[in-house]
């Protein structure tokens, strides 16, 4: 009976939007779940009228949503300019580690093999860094299998040990930018220092954590 009113709430919302990322559907979901919580709560005998009542709440689901919603889509996509960023610095280290100069392509079958093999060690290590659940990983949990999960687990281990180990600024800017998630510009910012020097801290600390997982520490990263 109601479900028509809900609908013409979501889409007074809905014609006031700034953006298209959320669709009609989230705005009647929310005023849907508005008008359930209204029926709960309606007592006919205040005298309000009941489409009064529960426009209000209706209103309010609408907002409370939204701003969830929206914060959960600002995470994600953070989350996601961290990571394109962090796959770039990655790349540019193979190119300098494959003997490329900056922005090169391989041109050779050998500084091809020798580019893949840095890029998916740095990928291995970040995969290994995101998961010390030190932070919570708004993209769901990951799927490891579960006789490899102690191995995983070990490793994690070992290279949060190796972190510690660091020099004081390689370990800040691996903990700050891997474990939480802070951009590359944003750390520079915090340690007073310029972005390529942050960049040429991190390429260090990432040799260096190479070394310790994949020659001295014995540990295979290739999974």
């Amino acid at each position: 009976m109601h479900m028509p009113y809900a609908r013409v709430v979501a889409g007074s919302y809905y014609a006031r939007r700034y953006h298209d990322e959320i669709e009609f559907g989230d705005y009647l979901q929310y005023a849907s779940v508005g008008l359930l919580e209204a029926m709960e709560r309606y007592e006919p005998g205040r005298g309000a009228q009941f489409r009064t009542f529960a426009a209000r709440r209706m209103h309010g689901a609408i907002l409370n949503g939204l701003e969830r919603l929206t914060e959960k889509q600002q995470q994600i996509s953070a989350r996601q300019r961290v990571r394109a960023e962090r796959m770039q610095a990655m790349k540019d280290l193979a190119r300098e580690q494959a003997g490329l100069k900056p922005g090169a392509a391989p041109r050779t079958t050998e500084q091809l093999f020798d580019f893949i093999a840095e890029v998916g060690l740095g990928l291995a290590l970040a995969w290994v860094l995101e998961g010390t659940s030190m932070v919570e990983d708004p993209d769901g949990a990951e799927s490891v299998p579960f006789y490899r999960e102690v191995e995983v687990r070990q490793l994690r281990e070992r290279l949060l040990r190796a972190i510690e180990e660091l020099p004081p600024q390689e370990r800040t800017v691996i903990r700050s930018h891997y474990i939480q998630e802070v951009p590359f510009e944003q750390v520079a910012s915090t340690m007073g220092v310029t972005r390529g020097r942050i960049s040429q801290v991190h390429k260090q600390a990432l040799l260096r954590l190479r070394s310790a997982l994949g020659g001295d520490a014995g540990i295979d990263v290739s999974f």
